[in-house]
């Protein structure tokens, strides 16, 4: 006999509690996953994101030790820092090197050059044309002089030089010209009417030639023959006299001004520059400075010529950015140059843009970034190896 079927009545509290444990279990389910979101991943690097297919023209000229070009092969300390900010960006580099800093601005404004690094100084005329990155360089200026003092005997002779284009000195050397020559005109005068005299029997032309000679020869004391007529010798002894007393008048002249030579020479700081000729860098901002600190800028292509002047004593010093005559002052293969005190002017550098460049905004990220993590400090010290920032001369 088949069993009998149960009621739908009698089956209604089993479906319900079915129904129930199904949809507390759903609840606790969707609860479950708003409870536990789904971790978002970590943002790869620029750099990898990008892939690295996009690339920058750089131009950039030699200023050692921030640029260096050894065969072909750029170095130094900006090349270091760009290529790290380049990585950073994810972007190529494609390098355009220029011979000066003008051929530099004449590359970014003729669209030849994306982004310009080198040394440049940050100044507000600059900031008009371009866009400058955050700084990337805190330094200044430095002085440069001889690495040897100007012995006595230079300065000796620059005295000598200034004494014969002092014209108040000229004047009184043509007067002592004009007593000579009465001197000798008297002597050889007195002395041919005297049946003994020192020319009685010469011509009156080589008579007068002798008798220069010996009041010549008196300034010195080195005359050889005094003369024999009453009246030459009184002449002659007022000569003699007065002839140690231009001697000692010339020595004194000639030692004051040397004295004074030596203290013009000595350069100990920028407050010894008005007055003097300075060789620098053209078109920079040390030729700026020292016209406007009443020096004599003496423009050159560059350093190097600039203290190749300083050697040959065409100049007196050469005012240059601190990083680049440091680096010049440990090199070997060049004529000495001497570092005199500390940076001044202070002054810094940035990374040169066209204006309005959106690449400003990535690389001033790019750049604060190798200051937060340490990578700044790491490329400073491989070169200037200071504290951080701020080029000093070792």
């Amino acid at each position: 006999m088949r069993a009998p079927h149960r009621s739908l009545p009698a089956c209604l509290p089993a479906l319900r509690l079915s129904l129930c444990l199904a949809a507390a279990a759903l609840l606790l389910d969707a609860r479950a996953c708003r409870a536990e979101p789904l971790e978002t991943p970590r943002e790869a690097p620029l750099a990898l994101r990008t892939g690295s297919t996009e690339t920058w023209r750089v131009a950039t000229h030699p200023v050692p030790p921030l640029v260096m070009d050894e065969g072909g092969r750029l170095r130094g300390f900006s090349i270091d820092l760009w290529n790290a900010i380049a990585k950073d960006l994810g972007v190529r580099t494609e390098y355009r090197r220029v011979d000066n800093l003008p051929a530099l601005f004449d590359a970014l404004s003729a669209g030849r050059a994306d982004v310009a690094i080198a040394a440049v100084s940050i100044t507000a005329e600059r900031e008009q044309r371009f866009d400058f990155s955050v700084t990337m360089l805190e330094t200044g200026l430095r002085i440069a002089v001889r690495a040897a003092p100007d012995s006595t005997g230079s300065a000796t002779v620059r005295a000598l030089w200034a004494l014969l284009g002092d014209a108040a000195f000229l004047q009184v050397v043509l007067g002592i010209g004009a007593l000579i020559l009465a001197v000798a005109a008297l002597v050889w005068w007195l002395e041919r009417r005297h049946p003994a005299g020192m020319v009685a029997q010469a011509p009156p032309g080589r008579g007068f030639a002798y008798t220069l000679w010996w009041a010549l020869s008196s300034l010195g004391a080195q005359a050889e023959e005094m003369p024999r007529s009453p009246a030459a010798r009184a002449i002659t002894v007022l000569w003699l006299f007065a002839c140690i007393a231009l001697v000692a008048w010339f020595t004194a002249g000639l030692t004051s001004t040397a004295t004074v030579e030596r203290l013009r020479g000595a350069i100990n700081g920028p407050q010894d520059l008005p007055g003097k000729r300075v060789g620098t860098v053209a078109d920079t901002t040390s030729v700026a400075y020292l016209a406007d600190h009443f020096a004599t800028p003496v423009a050159f292509a560059s350093l190097e010529e600039a203290c190749a002047a300083l050697e040959a004593g065409t100049v007196a010093a050469v005012v240059y950015d601190a990083p680049a005559l440091a680096y010049y002052a440990t090199q070997a293969d060049h004529a000495p140059v001497r570092l005199i005190g500390p940076a001044f002017n202070r002054q810094a550098y940035g990374i040169l843009f066209a204006a309005n460049d959106p690449r400003r905004k990535r690389v001033n990220r790019a750049l604060l970034a190798l200051r937060e993590d340490g990578r700044y400090d790491e490329i400073y010290g491989r070169w200037f190896g200071s504290e951080s920032g701020e080029a000093q001369s070792r």
